[in-house]
């Protein structure tokens, strides 16, 4: 039984990527923005490749809920950003943008293997639907537009419609 378990751990670990991770980056920008933010969870400042070439990205304590989010049709993200090292800059940047406005932030959602950053593994581009914001902390709901192209904001019954009986 002993080399069993040797002989099972031996391949687990020749075979399991022992210093490759996932990293999530989130870029966020508006035309009312003086700059874009591009935020990761390292503790460093560091740079990756994006359709613009190479850029600087920022450290920042976020979490990132991927969509599929349960009772959500538009497949929205969640981020949550501790804004303490950068509460000033970044309070001050969101105050720019007008409530009046109809354009929305743009938040481009990437994924990077730990060991290249030149490939993003996963991209999404979004546009925040809601910024909440607390001392310290933001929190922002970010959906796809793609996903939200027929979205009229109604409930539909089949009291409305008959045919969405026979999909109930």
């Amino acid at each position: 039984m002993a080399l069993d378990l040797e002989h099972q751990l031996r391949v687990f670990l020749a075979s399991a990527p022992q210093n490759i991770r996932s990293i999530q980056t989130i870029e966020l920008s508006h035309s009312a923005m003086t700059k874009v933010w591009r935020l990761w969870r390292e503790p460093y400042a560091g740079e990756i490749v994006t359709e613009d070439g190479l850029v600087e990205i920022l450290p920042a304590n976020l979490e990132i809920k991927l969509a599929g989010t349960e009772g959500n049709l538009d497949q929205k993200f969640n981020i949550n950003l501790d804004t303490t090292d950068i509460n000033d800059e970044f309070r001050r940047e969101m105050d720019r943008i007008p409530l009046d406005t109809s354009e929305k932030v743009r938040a481009v959602y990437r994924e990077y293997l730990s060991d290249d950053l030149a490939n993003a593994q996963t991209t999404a581009v979004l546009q925040v639907e809601s910024v909440a914001y607390k001392i310290g902390a933001a929190t922002l709901s970010a959906v796809s537009p793609r996903f939200n192209v027929t979205r009229t904001g109604e409930t539909y019954t089949p009291r409305d419609i008959p045919m969405l009986r026979s999909f109930l």
